[in-house]
C-alpha cells in the first residue's frame, strides 16, 4: 500500500512486504543496546509484525493495545494521494497542514487529528501507569506519531518506516527528546 501510495489507516489492514520486515530488522539492531522491557503494539498486521520482528531480536513481549491504533481516515482510506486531493480538495488541504487552527478536520467518517491525538495521549499514560517497565516500546503508525508529535510542537509532514522516537515519562509528563 505504501508502495502504491495509498492511506491505510485503521480499515486497511496489510502485513509488511520484504522491505518493511528488513526495515523492522534493522530497527530491532539499533533497539539492542536500549534495554527494553517490552513492546506494545497497534492491533493492526503491519505494527504488530515490526513488534514481532523488534521484540524477537530483543527477547521480550510483546502486548496488544487497540489504542495505538493507525488515525480512521473515513472514505480516504485505501485512496492515493492524487485521488484524495481530487474527491476532497479543501479536507485534504487542512489535513495536511499541522497548525492548531485546522485539528479539528476529518474526513467523513473519520477521527481528527485532535481526536487522534488525545486518543494517543490518553494510550500512552496508561500503558505508563499500569507497567512497571522501565523503557517501554511501541509499534504504531504515521498519523499517531505526527499528532502525538504535535503536542510537542513538532511539525512531522512525513514519518520513516522503522525510525525510533524517544519520549520521556516523568513527574506524570511526558518530554519528547527525539
Amino acid at each position: 500500500m505504501n508502495l502504491a501510495g495509498r492511506w491505510q489507516g485503521q480499515k486497511v489492514d496489510m502485513p509488511l512486504n520484504a522491505a518493511g520486515e528488513q526495515q523492522a530488522r534493522e530497527l530491532a539492531g539499533e533497539l539492542k543496546q536500549t534495554g527494553m522491557d517490552i513492546v506494545f503494539s497497534s492491533p493492526l498486521k503491519r505494527a504488530v509484525q515490526t513488534a514481532q520482528i523488534v521484540a524477537g531480536a530483543l527477547k521480550i513481549p510483546v502486548q496488544i493495545d487497540n489504542g495505538l491504533i493507525e488515525g480512521c481516515f473515513g472514505e480516504a482510506e485505501g485512496k492515493t494521494r492524487e485521488e484524495i486531493h481530487t474527491f476532497y480538495p479543501e479536507i485534504a488541504e487542512r489535513w495536511r497542514c499541522l497548525d492548531e487552527n485546522v485539528m479539528d478536520v476529518c474526513f467523513n467518517g473519520g477521527e481528527t487529528k485532535r481526536q487522534i491525538q488525545q486518543r494517543m495521549l490518553e494510550t500512552l499514560k496508561k500503558i505508563v501507569r499500569e507497567n512497571d517497565c522501565g523503557i517501554i516500546g511501541i509499534s504504531t503508525h504515521s498519523a499517531t506519531i505526527r499528532c502525538f508529535a504535535l503536542l510537542f510542537g513538532i511539525k512531522m509532514y512525513a514519518v520513516p518506516n522503522g525510525k525510533p522516537f524517544h519520549v520521556i515519562f516523568e513527574n506524570g509528563c511526558f518530554e519528547w527528546t527525539g
